[in-house]
């Protein structure tokens, strides 16, 4: 299997990340705190199956609409 691209979206401080693999190597280059770091993590939880996502790996963007969930979540847990 060959994998020639990975599209990361709302992974840490990436919200819309696309990575294209050439055929030898592929070099991820950028500035302190441009998400190098972020789109190496999320490419090892694709690929290791013992890796977890945590809460802490989603976008802050994001957390409005996770606290939503979680709230209608736990509000439909109470009333079964």
């Amino acid at each position: 299997m060959k994998i020639s691209f990975v599209d990361i979206q709302n992974f840490r401080k990436l919200k819309r990340c696309r990575v294209d693999f050439s055929e030898e190597q592929t070099l991820l280059v950028g500035a302190n705190n441009s998400g190098k770091t972020s789109a190496t993590d999320a490419l090892i939880c694709f690929l290791d199956k013992g890796k977890k996502i945590t809460s802490t790996d989603f976008t802050l963007c994001n957390w409005i609409f996770l606290n939503r969930f979680a709230q209608s979540w736990m509000n439909e847990d109470t009333s079964a």
